[in-house]
């Protein structure tokens, strides 16, 4: 569903620099954004940063038991074993966000320019980015790829 609008992705600092620095191709979440193959998200780094960073492909998204989960992508995550455990703790699935085509932007979008377009609250999880909202202006901004490793 590459034609669907895109999203808002919120990760925290962190996690924004180091799918920035190509060292994290896979996004976990505790459960499973309802949303297609291909779709395009933009990347905001939240507080203290509180700016969209870059734009991305969410190749696929994998509902799996946690093991599962570690196993095939845990190397492309970012985070150790601990913090995954404790991330998903009481839950026996999870999902992953397999990230491609990383495009940072040249000049990051703070959140008070967001703001200025009309009212934006930044998404907890995600939300889609429909055509007339605040948010939805990024797609004029200038982008530069980044280069990253296949996650498989």
């Amino acid at each position: 569903m590459p034609d669907e609008d895109p999203i808002m992705l919120s990760v925290s600092p962190e996690y924004a620099r180091s799918i920035l620095a190509g060292v994290k191709g896979v996004e976990l979440r505790r459960r499973a954004p309802r949303i297609g193959r291909g779709t395009r998200a933009w990347l905001y780094s939240t507080l203290p940063v509180g700016e969209v960073v870059a734009i991305l492909t969410i190749d696929q998204v994998v509902e799996a038991p946690l093991a599962d989960l570690w196993r095939r992508y845990g190397a492309h995550t970012a985070v150790t074993r601990e913090v995954f455990n404790a991330y998903f703790s009481g839950l026996s699935h999870g999902a992953a966000l397999i990230i491609r085509d990383v495009q940072a932007l040249k000049t990051p979008v703070s959140l008070s320019e967001i703001r200025e377009g009309g009212a934006f609250q930044p998404p907890q999880f995600y939300r889609r980015v429909r055509a007339g909202a605040p948010e939805a202006r990024l797609a004029s901004r200038e982008l530069h790829p980044v280069m990253r490793l296949a996650v498989s």
